[in-house]
């Protein structure tokens, strides 16, 4: 969603540019936050993407396992 807002005095623009740069956000996230805040409009939780739910993958039985440690011929031929 987009919204374009006019007469944005000179006081709300430098406060707002001011909290971005120390904040190290773009002015836009800054914005977006002091709506929030000012509407009480509980923040979305952030979606955290990562990887956790293959730390605990399947299982390798103990056969798999030793095929998959043991050692594996080399075929001199596939290095000439």
């Amino acid at each position: 969603m987009q919204f374009t807002v006019r007469n944005i005095t000179d006081d709300i623009d430098a406060a707002a540019r001011q909290r971005a740069a120390v904040e190290k956000k773009s002015l836009n996230a800054v914005l977006i936050d002091a709506l929030r805040r000012g509407l009480g409009v509980e923040s979305q939780p952030t979606k955290k993407r990562d990887l956790s739910s293959f730390l605990n993958g399947p299982k390798i039985d103990a056969e798999t396992l030793a095929i998959l440690n043991e050692p594996r011929p080399i075929d001199p031929e596939m290095w000439d």
